[in-house]
């Protein structure tokens, strides 16, 4: 019977675990936490289709809930906020809870959101930003400039 080498003892047992890893560490910090160099890591992803697959599915996640949260703040949503107030009881010396107030809030859409999602989704009628070409028009114009004064 071979003797497992290093990938088999310290990475294949753990590759659900680092499928959940993905969600929130680097790949470097992964590597950390398996007790092996980030350099022998990025070798293991490279020769084990095993470990790139459970780095991308824990990635995967990852991104369709940061997409659900684009769209959600590029929407606007409604959140509780409580605040609870005490003060210390003279006789007990503890502090209690005097009143507690909750307030429903609505978080208003936001425009950075909103025009990456729509440059993202909608790319044909938001991919061309117009002050964006103004100012490309505006540094063609200076380069041909430059172009005919070098050729006197």
């Amino acid at each position: 019977m071979a003797r497992p080498n290093n990938y088999q003892k310290k990475v294949e047992p753990y590759l659900s675990k680092i499928e959940n890893m993905a969600l929130t560490m680097t790949e470097k910090q992964i590597a950390d936490t398996l007790g092996i160099a980030y350099s022998t890591f990025r070798r293991y992803k490279e020769e084990n289709e095993q470990l790139k697959a459970a780095l991308k599915n824990g990635r995967k996640d990852l991104v369709l809930s940061l997409k659900s949260t684009l769209i959600q703040k590029a929407q606007g949503f409604d959140y509780v906020e409580t605040k609870t107030v005490k003060e210390l009881n003279v006789e007990t010396g503890e502090l209690e809870i005097v009143k507690e107030e909750i307030n429903k809030k609505r978080a208003l859409p936001d425009v950075a959101a909103i025009n990456l999602l729509l440059k993202n989704y909608d790319a044909d009628n938001w991919a061309n930003d117009p002050q964006m070409m103004k100012l490309r028009e505006k540094e063609l114009e200076l380069q041909k400039q430059k172009i005919e004064e070098n050729n006197w």
